[in-house]
């Protein structure tokens, strides 16, 4: 599969191949966190000059902490659910350069989130505006492999909701807890991978 990728970048006359699809199905990945973690599945109506979509997908990631005294070390485990639900489009400059864009929004949920002497289940959901520079090879035999070489991002809105579960909560650690989503960014990402087929 890959010979069938790589080894015919050169050759597709990738515009006219475009036009000659109604829908494509792939999936999406590269080094952007949200990507790594959820691996969205890609749903996109092909066109000569304009491609949309629809970007969704979910995921776990766990991460591993331990912390080492003098005298013992302990180890904990965070799991963090993640999800990635975008609409995109592609503007393409010729055969394959393009600009791809979109608005995203994503979620992250934990059962168990401890802030200061209080755990909570907590809820954060970011809504972002993407914009990147990439290219898209569209091959005569259906498939295609997109590479946006840089990702952007400008954060519109989000929103933090904690609930407690068990500790003492008073109003000031409640707001502050909440006020931790204004410590997030925008998420942006760099060689993010788009395959897959079209009909």
């Amino acid at each position: 599969m890959l010979i069938l990728f790589c080894g015919s970048v050169a050759w597709g006359d990738s515009v006219s191949n475009r036009k000659d699809q109604t829908v494509r199905l792939g999936i999406k990945t590269g080094i952007h966190l949200m990507y790594l973690v959820t691996t969205p599945f890609v749903v996109e109506m092909p066109g000569e000059d304009w491609t949309f979509g629809l970007v969704y997908g979910s995921g776990k990631l766990e991460l591993t902490t331990t912390v080492t005294s003098s005298s013992s070390s302990s180890t904990t485990k965070e799991i963090w659910d993640l999800s990635t639900t975008e609409l995109t489009g592609r503007y393409y400059f010729g055969n394959s350069f393009n600009v791809p864009f979109g608005i995203a929004m994503y979620t992250v949920h934990r059962d168990d989130w401890d802030y200061g002497s209080v755990n909570y289940e907590l809820d954060y959901s970011m809504t972002q505006l993407n914009i990147g520079i990439g290219n898209e090879w569209t091959y005569d035999w259906g498939g295609y492999l997109g590479v946006d070489w840089f990702q952007g991002g400008a954060k519109l809105s989000d929103k933090i909701t904690v609930t407690r579960k068990s500790g003492t909560e008073t109003s000031a650690s409640k707001s502050q807890a909440e006020s931790k989503s204004t410590d997030i960014n925008a998420f942006v990402g760099v060689f993010v991978m788009t395959f897959g087929f079209g009909f």
